[in-house]
């Protein structure tokens, strides 16, 4: 294999371009640097002419999660290509070759550095466990060391039991902290593991109640947490020879407050802690272990959540990220704030996230995107003040016009505020406008001002795309999200619909040209949004959505629940009066959806059974809906194969076009690809 190819493709500019920093002003300007032997030429042409194709929105980005050494020397990142997804690390080192090396791993793994030359590999499994007519979810998670010099993977710690989480890294990478849990409901205990010989030995038993545990920056297991009868406990010791003692018994959790993080300075008694107990919204405080106080808040958004704190290797807080209308960081580290000016000036009108950076400080990781634009991935060298493009994970999207986003906001009818995002096709009046509503899954998440290719492809069509943070979507607070108990199918639903209503009431949309399009929850919300309110949509199309919520209560709590704001897994989901689930379920009711709907579903998926759509594919036949059914055997709860995911893209625009016409000229729906096996829905 040609240096700089894998998998038969050229990677996309790689090392390929150097913006140079000016002392003053800050100017960015294209200059040659090495690029990798066999790398996709530094430059790209312009943009051919009409609709961009299916294949650029479906492709899996080629590279995604990168991660900086601790000693700036390497890259690793998950790669996708072929269908088959792995881990890849790279070298920077001038003259070193494009060609990563590449780790096996799957769709649910994630990584971290250990050290300079080792990453940590936490692998996750998911399957359903049928005990009488109830099918619960049962997650296996593995934590694994790969060491890049003898290329040797081992399992870190014991084996057996359910979940393993790391919570420490040695800086130097000789060792790990890492909770183990035995049992599915057992608190699990603290394991300090030694990444050279794989030995283990246990640093803090069990304590009943416990399932969370942090330590401070030198390895010493200071605190956990403690979550049971409506109140919290902190268990804390001031070093590592002294005893737990609880002194977090005086907050009183009637109002479902948690504490979202626990950090502590080095060598003292004082920390931070992430809660949502003082306003609702979580919010970063000051702590003083030794005293049990709270002191004032370090950062405290008026509107919304603190997303996470950032911390410096000594423990000090240098920054806190947080998001309204887009993501953003407030740094509190004055060389850090100066450095996102530099990096934004020469990168403007971006989301310019500092992923992580090298020991030394010198060199930084940059991701850099906007809703119109996937991202590049660039390293900054501050000795040289050198801001060097890395890849692009998207590459047949270089150069290519998308679509921009904007965010908006309107009240509900019963008077809350709903934020939102609305993408409009390019060179189009914003009049009259076709619309797609594409509620999101979850529920209890949110949308972000992010490039997401299924909205940029909708864009490219013709259509206008809307996306509302509906009650109970995460990051406004505890309230907002407490508004969403409750409210799966009935006033998450009316929030989309009167989102609707605000937009053709400013006359951007059409409404007699409205369909709705989800994911996971949102295509739940699609096929019961259109059932509730048929009169409402002109066609629905649902990907792995459920149809029968109390079956899915059975199989998996999580699903439902905000699992930041209450860690007690209550009966959120059917509200504090209650709820008949099986009033708001599809499966129920098909004789009630009486518009055109598309339903697909990944055969592999472990997160909403695959048969909660068979289930009502079958009932909807029963009832002479009209309907077309695609079940894609490699995928899951999302697309892991571009083919299929390209397939279900084609099937997506040939819908459309015969229920919901854009009106504009594409180029004609091609057939779904030959590749792809269609499984029929059971009978």
């Amino acid at each position: 294999m040609a240096a700089g190819v894998w998998f038969g493709r050229t990677f996309p500019r790689l090392l390929g371009v150097a913006l140079l920093f000016a002392a003053a002003p800050v100017q960015a300007q294209t200059a040659p640097a090495p690029a990798a032997q066999g790398s996709a030429p530094a430059t790209a042409g312009p943009a051919p002419n009409g609709p961009i194709p299916v294949e650029a929105f479906a492709n899996l980005p080629f590279l995604s999660d990168a991660r900086l050494s601790p000693d700036g020397t390497r890259i690793a990142a998950r790669v996708s290509g072929a269908g088959i997804q792995n881990i890849g690390i790279w070298t920077l080192a001038e003259g070193a070759s494009g060609t990563p090396q590449l780790i096996s791993a799957n769709g649910n793994d994630s990584f971290q550095w250990a050290g300079d030359s080792r990453l940590l590999i936490t692998t996750s499994v998911a399957f359903g466990l049928s005990v009488g007519d109830t099918v619960y979810t049962i997650r296996i998670q593995r934590v694994e060391s790969y060491d890049l010099q003898s290329r040797k993977r081992m399992v870190v710690g014991p084996g057996g039991g359910f979940t393993q989480d790391v919570i420490f890294v040695d800086p130097a990478g000789r060792y790990v902290l890492m909770t183990s849990q035995t049992f599915a409901q057992r608190s699990p205990n603290v394991l300090r593991v030694d990444l050279q010989n794989g030995e283990s030995a246990e640093v803090q038993p069990p304590v009943r109640g416990v399932f969370s545990w942090f330590a401070d920056a030198q390895g010493v297991v200071r605190a956990g947490v403690d979550y049971g009868e409506r109140r919290t406990r902190l268990h804390y010791r001031p070093n590592a020879q002294a005893p737990l003692q609880v002194i977090e018994t005086r907050r009183n959790l009637a109002d479902d407050s948690v504490i979202d993080m626990v950090r502590f300075i080095s060598d003292t008694g004082r920390g931070f802690i992430v809660t949502n107990a003082e306003t609702g919204r979580f919010a970063i405080y000051d702590y003083d272990f030794t005293t049990d106080t709270r002191g004032a808040a370090l950062f405290s958004h008026p509107e919304v959540d603190v997303s996470r704190g950032i911390f410096s290797d000594e423990g000090g807080l240098d920054g806190v990220m947080y998001e309204d209308d887009r993501p953003r960081v407030r740094w509190l580290n004055p060389r850090l704030e100066v450095l996102q000016q530099t990096i934004d000036r020469a990168l403007p009108n971006k989301t310019n996230l500092m992923v992580n950076r090298s020991r030394d400080g010198n060199r930084t990781l940059v991701f850099s995107t906007a809703p119109d634009d996937p991202g590049t991935y660039y390293v900054f060298d501050n000795s040289r003040r050198r801001l060097e493009i890395f890849a692009s994970p998207y590459e047949s999207l270089i150069d290519r016009r998308l679509a921009p986003m904007r965010p908006l906001s309107y009240h509900s009818r019963d008077g809350l505020t709903i934020h939102g995002y609305l993408t409009v096709p390019l060179d189009r009046p914003e009049r009259s406008l076709p619309l797609i509503v594409m509620p999101h899954g979850g529920p209890f998440v949110r949308d972000s001002w992010a490039f997401d290719p299924q909205v940029q492809f909708l864009a490219s069509r013709g259509y206008a795309v809307l996306q509302v943070n509906f009650r109970g979507s995460t990051g406004y607070g505890r309230d907002f999200v407490s508004r969403g108990h409750g409210q799966l199918g009935s006033g998450m639903i009316a929030d989309l619909e009167d989102g609707v209503d605000w937009l053709t009431g400013q006359g951007i949309v059409d409404r007699a040209r409205v369909c709705i399009m989800g994911s996971s929850y949102g295509g739940y919300a699609a096929i019961w949004g259109a059932m509730r309110s048929p009169d409402r949509y002109r066609c629905v199309i649902s990907f792995a959505g459920p149809s029968d919520l109390r079956a899915m209560v059975r199989y998996d709590r999580r699903f439902f629940t905000a699992q930041r704001y209450a860690r007690q897994f209550e009966q959120q989901i059917e509200g504090e009066q209650g709820s008949d689930l099986n009033a708001i379920s599809p499966v129920r009711h098909p004789e009630l959806l009486r518009v055109p709907a598309l339903i697909a579903h990944g055969e592999r998926d472990v997160v909403v059974p695959v048969d909660q759509s068979r289930r009502l594919v079958r009932e909807l036949q029963r009832a002479n809906a009209n309907i077309e059914t695609i079940f894609y055997p490699k995928s899951a709860h999302g697309f892991t194969d571009a083919v299929e995911s390209a397939d279900f893209m084609r099937r997506v625009e040939a819908f459309l076009s015969r229920h919901n016409p854009a009106g504009i000229a594409t180029a004609p729906p091609a057939a779904p690809a030959g590749g792809v096996s269609i499984s029929p829905p059971s009978r």
